[in-house]
């Protein structure tokens, strides 16, 4: 009998998706001035937005808490491992520039309750319009 190849679901990804160290450390020097502000909820984050787009990072990371029930995690500038909710913000915001409104729906509803969705959509979308660099790059 010839043994069969079987093929693990968590088998080694040829082509990993390394993110954009700069948007990363946008990404985490933003969160650390988070740490130290007050917590947004994410209606007053959107209102927020509305009145200086450029801190719509800032405005995002502030509401997230919420959004997400929990504290979120974001390591500092410099480490080289990501945390769960820093690979979260990078493929939304990567969703919404690309204008893949499945995948950054997708990702919203699996961590964002009902009645806060749309106002965190609001939020990424607003972080990809405004943030100058791509979120993710090609290994090349």
């Amino acid at each position: 009998m010839k043994a069969s190849r079987i093929q693990p679901l968590y088998a080694f990804d040829p082509d990993p998706v390394e993110p954009d160290r700069a948007t990363l450390a946008a990404l985490r020097i933003a969160a650390c001035g988070c740490r130290a502000s007050a917590r947004l909820g994410v209606e007053q984050a959107c209102a927020m937005i509305d009145a200086s787009p450029e801190k719509a990072l800032h405005t995002l990371l502030g509401a997230l808490p919420e959004a997400f029930g929990r504290p979120t995690r974001f390591y500092r500038p410099g480490e080289a491992e990501l945390s769960f909710d820093e690979r979260w913000v990078l493929a939304a915001v990567d969703a919404a520039k690309r204008s893949d409104n499945d995948s950054l729906y997708f990702l919203i509803a699996r961590r964002v309750p009902t009645y806060l969705r749309r106002w965190v959509a609001f939020l990424v979308r607003s972080v990809a319009t405004n943030v100058p660099c791509h979120t993710f790059a090609m290994n090349n």
